[in-house]
């Protein structure tokens, strides 16, 4: 179990109630190890694209559906707990959670006779196979309909996941269950009820309580049940919401994105995931430099003075003449590659400068981190920001194929014996149109999430993304000259920590059955950096996300 809180208020946790303030504050004091992140209606874009899955301009979706969405998405992807804003604290998680939730899944069970679970306390291991059903549900519920037709919906859905697939219920069965009752005994006893009048039915071995921030402020008093529950965290008053940082170097009025004249699709696939991030913060760029050809000569400036916002990620080793970058361009370095033998020009003295100036560097491979480490430059792994992409929801139905994914035919040829219903596909397009190409790279990654059960590569750019989808994934080093070996060990040295990668020589050692493995903690450790960075752009406030449909759309239970 990922030792992560997940909890959201999406009015801002600056004007949230004081009782969620004083909840969110147990959470932090019995749980001092654990990251807990505190999200609201802009800060959950960092961390989910719901755009791919519901349509908040078209449909009515209440806070109370829309939080049943993101909590079950979020455990999905990152895994850990997710708590209700209006849940109290009453037992260090590390005291009782391990156990209750040893078979990777764990929610207080039999709220009322209709449902199997209570949804306001969540556990599960990243991309737990329970959760993953009720993802996948939960997705399919939205796909065509506009508005909730039940407001216990989302359980619904858990309970009638359990009673078609036997799987899942037996998933189920095998999870401890501890009763809602005890969490909800404080309620049940009365919140506005003396204490003393109240305590012998309160369920005081309940590791949680269940809250509500409806509450009547003039039946409230001092001795109430609901304020001796919170007393002990009434001085307690950190800052509960994330953290904006305000202070950058500069604040760019126009963004640009990196484009490239290569037939490498993969180029392409890193142009879109660093576009996707982008859109995370609202900014879709106006302009597009040539990575290779313009970097440094930026025609597209002539007529400006602005400075200029841009990710800086990928390869650029083709033009010495075009390095380092236009001074008037504001770079975030994160999924940077350096392969001297063919760029010495990235580690002239000119270029280190830069790296000092506009740094840290996001490496995108341990290669790159040692090297640029050996100059003194600060610099971390990021990985490539293709593993930014999200775990894909599973479609067991329609994800039954196997691809075969390389630059030529060779690696197909070799392994079509092996895997003979497998299908080639070329990940070099024989074309240099960058519009062309983009469109082809994102067709190539819908058609690996949709339909992919597994993905045979020699190729970096589809190994990460199939990875960062969930996808099963084999790995096989390029099959070039003995020369080129040590460079591609050098661009694989990350991905050589998630799986292994064979030679094609050494195929009686491939495990032809893989476990995609798990790089949630990954994807995390990259969005925080790269918004870290970001934030040096000063940006101006995003925008919540919404609309959010009033309570009242949802049917009264």
């Amino acid at each position: 179990m990922k030792r992560r809180i997940w909890t959201c208020w999406f009015q801002g946790w600056d004007d949230a109630p004081e009782v969620v303030r004083r909840c969110v504050t147990s959470w932090k004091v019995l749980n001092p190890d654990w990251d807990i992140r505190c999200l609201d209606s802009v800060s959950v874009k960092k961390y989910l694209d719901l755009g791919d899955y519901i349509d908040l301009d078209r449909q009515v979706i209440t806070a109370a559906s829309l939080s049943d969405i993101i909590r079950i998405l979020l455990l999905y992807e990152y895994g850990g707990v997710w708590v209700d804003a209006t849940a109290l604290c009453r037992m260090p998680l590390d005291r009782w959670l391990p156990d209750a939730a040893k078979s990777g899944f764990f929610a207080f069970a039999a709220p009322g006779p209709d449902r199997l679970l209570s949804s306001w306390f969540l556990a599960a291991a990243p991309g737990n196979k329970l959760v993953a059903k009720w993802a996948a549900r939960t997705v399919r519920y939205w796909r065509d309909r506009r508005e909730a037709d039940n407001y216990f919906w989302f359980h619904h859905e858990f309970r009638s996941l359990c009673e078609a697939d036997t799987k899942a219920a037996e998933e189920w069965r095998v999870v401890d269950k501890i009763g809602a009752d005890g969490p909800h005994s404080a309620q049940s006893a009365g919140l506005y009820t003396p204490i003393q009048q109240a305590f012998d039915k309160i369920d005081w071995s309940a590791p949680v309580f269940k809250l509500t921030h409806r509450l009547d402020s003039e039946r409230d008093h001092d001795h109430s049940v609901l304020q001796y529950l919170l007393k002990p965290y009434a001085s307690a008053r950190t800052p509960v919401g994330p953290t904006t940082v305000r202070n950058g170097i500069h604040n760019p009025m126009r963004f640009a994105s990196l484009k490239v004249s290569t037939e490498n699709l993969g180029d392409h696939i890193q142009i879109i995931a660093s576009r996707r991030l982008l859109s995370r913060l609202d900014i879709v760029p106006e302009l597009e430099i040539d990575r290779d050809d313009e970097i440094a000569s930026v025609p597209q400036l002539a007529a400006t003075s602005d400075r200029i916002g841009i990710v800086l990620n990928g390869w650029f080793k083709t033009n010495p003449s075009e390095w380092p970058p236009h001074p008037r361009l504001w770079p975030i370095f994160v999924g940077f590659h350096i392969r001297l033998f063919q760029a010495p020009t990235l580690t002239s003295p000119a270029a280190l400068e830069y790296y000092r100036q506009y740094g840290p560097v996001g490496s995108r491979d341990k290669h790159t981190d040692a090297l640029l480490r050996g100059y003194g430059i600060d610099s971390f792994v990021s990985q490539c920001l293709s593993i930014a992409l999200p775990r894909r929801i599973i479609d067991s139905k329609h994800q039954t194929e196997v691809f075969i994914v390389s630059r030529d035919e060779r690696l197909f040829q070799r392994l079509r014996s092996r895997l003979q219903s497998a299908q080639s596909i070329l990940q070099y397009s024989g074309s240099s149109d960058f519009r062309a190409n983009m469109e082809r790279a994102a067709e190539l990654l819908d058609l690996y999430q949709s339909r992919a059960r597994l993905i045979v590569t020699s190729l970096l750019h589809c190994a990460l993304p199939s990875i960062a989808m969930g996808i099963p994934t084999i790995v096989f080093y390029p099959l070039s000259h003995e020369e080129l070996h040590d460079s591609d060990r050098e661009r694989f040295s990350s991905l050589a920590d998630l799986l292994p990668i064979y030679r094609i020589d050494d195929l009686d050692t491939v495990d032809w059955a893989p476990v995609a493995p798990d790089v949630g903690e990954l994807k995390l450790i990259l969005l925080d950096r790269f918004y870290e960075l970001a934030s040096r752009w000063r940006l101006s406030p995003r925008r919540a996300l919404g609309p959010i449909a009033p309570a009242s759309a949802l049917p009264s239970p």
